[in-house]
């Protein structure tokens, strides 16, 4: 015990050295080839990665009587902010990747990334204002992949596509609760990189001649301020009385919807075609073609919409409030392949949607003799069109979603911290038989939120 102890103490630190420290996994996918790479679509915490990525109209009343986890995704939740919270995310992932045409093959990768880092602050509880802040990972760009093609002299080609980067956002929200209605915003900066990499080789078989390696190099950073909106909203629609006193139980319907306006990013970008020799430790060119720095231009993105619907069961008691079980259903889309665009050029996309459902079961938080009364228990199911179109047949995508919120420290009347492990898992797949490639994906999430009473101002000393 403990050791445990000690470990979650020490999850905030390591989050933070995931963050920090420059990750160089390699998810060896030609999946994050195109557009912007992996996982472009909106991120979620690990609470409602939980619930199958549900979080459009997730309302702070669905993380139990004590602690909370933040919705970044939509910023009208901040509204409803009750402590100060620091939320923190970090995934471990394992792919496999299969291509099914001729000639097979098949690629496995393990890497741990960074999910999100996020601090939430209730600006005034009796007006229900909050804010909040952090940043996040929102897609990534990571590969190594060769390629052998043989010519009709019986010479050999060999390609080696190298990729990395990804896009990022650094973001500051508001939001304000009314008593069945909250509004709130999210904007910031959203930056990345993508650099990709063809080193060709050409071996003759017919004789001993020799020939240089040719590069095709084109690196570019590009960045730009976006602007996201977000609506909330909770009423009731069946109460049941339970005596005289504040006790009753009651069914509530949730509604929520964000647009995430479409975005164009500034970008500079470097060039170079060349050949000589080239390996992964050195790169020795010995006859330049084309070489252009800080070439400007833009990158587009498209707006992203959601709604959702959930349906609560809540329980009012003398000691407060909480929702047992929680349903809900929610529809994302973006159209990509009509918006995107980089430096004038489109690329290999579809217009991508997801639909998502999740439940959510606490049997009781007040239960302070039975701990695993008061676990929050999560599953969901999401299955959509991924936004990235590799062989132009669509890719599907689709996961199975389980989750546990975890109440870390017991409850005591006179202490105001609390702290929560949130864990999700996903299992799922990104393509089908009809594809040329088919991903099989399982990725763990580690959430760590730590709620307190901070700034309150000193009434005696």
């Amino acid at each position: 015990m403990l050791f445990a102890k000690k470990i979650i103490r020490l999850t905030p630190f390591l989050g933070l050295v995931c963050f920090i420290t420059p990750t160089k996994a390699q998810i060896n996918s030609p999946f994050s080839r195109y557009g912007l790479g992996t996982e472009v679509v909106n991120g979620q915490n690990a609470t409602s990665q939980a619930i199958g990525g549900f979080s459009a109209a997730y309302t702070s009343s669905m993380n139990g009587s004590f602690g909370q986890s933040i919705n970044f995704n939509n910023p009208a939740s901040y509204g409803t902010i009750y402590m100060t919270t620091f939320d923190l995310g970090m995934n471990f992932n394992n792919n496999t990747l299969k291509k099914l045409s001729a000639p097979t093959g098949r690629e496995q990768s393990t890497y741990l990334s960074p999910n999100y880092i996020v601090v939430g602050v209730p600006i005034d509880k009796n007006k229900k204002t909050g804010m909040a802040f952090g940043l996040r990972p929102i897609s990534q760009i990571n590969y190594a992949v060769t390629e052998t093609k043989m010519i009709s002299s019986g010479d050999t080609i060999f390609n080696n596509y190298i990729g990395q980067g990804g896009l990022n956002q650094l973001f500051l929200g508001f939001g304000k609760s009314w008593k069945y209605l909250s509004m709130g915003v999210n904007t910031g900066y959203n930056f990345g990189r993508k650099k990709i990499e063809n080193i060709k080789s050409f071996q003759n078989s017919t004789d001993s001649n020799y020939f240089f390696q040719s590069t095709s190099n084109t690196n570019t950073v590009f960045g730009g301020a976006f602007f996201q909106w977000g609506m909330l909203g909770e009423f009731p629609i069946y109460t049941i009385q339970k005596g005289k006193g504040v006790q009753k139980t009651e069914y509530s319907l949730s509604y929520g919807v964000t647009a995430t306006l479409d975005q164009t990013m500034k970008g500079k970008q470097d060039m170079v075609r060349s050949t000589g020799n080239f390996t992964a430790n050195a790169s020795t060119p010995l006859d330049t073609a084309i070489s252009t720095k800080n070439t400007a231009g833009n990158v587009t993105i498209p707006a992203m919409y959601t709604a959702g619907l959930a349906l609560h069961k809540k329980e009012y008691d003398t000691r407060g409030n909480y929702d047992q079980w929680v349903l809900g259903i929610e529809y994302d889309k973006a159209a990509w392949q009509d918006k995107y665009s980089f430096y004038g050029q489109k690329d290999v996309l579809s217009n991508s949607w997801m639909f998502r459902v999740g439940a959510q079961f606490c049997p009781n938080p007040f239960n302070y003799e039975s701990y695993w009364s008061t676990v929050t228990y999560r599953a969901g199911f999401y299955t959509g069109k991924d936004y990235i179109n590799i062989d132009n047949k669509g890719l599907k995508i689709s996961a199975m979603t389980l989750g546990m919120g975890l109440p870390i420290r017991k409850y005591r009347s006179y202490d105001y911290q609390y702290t929560l492990l949130n864990l999700a898992l996903q299992i799922g797949q990104r393509g089908t038989s009809v594809n040329d490639y088919k991903e099989n994906f399982v990725q763990f999430t580690l959430g760590y939120s730590l709620s307190d009473v901070w700034f309150n101002k000193r009434k005696y000393d």
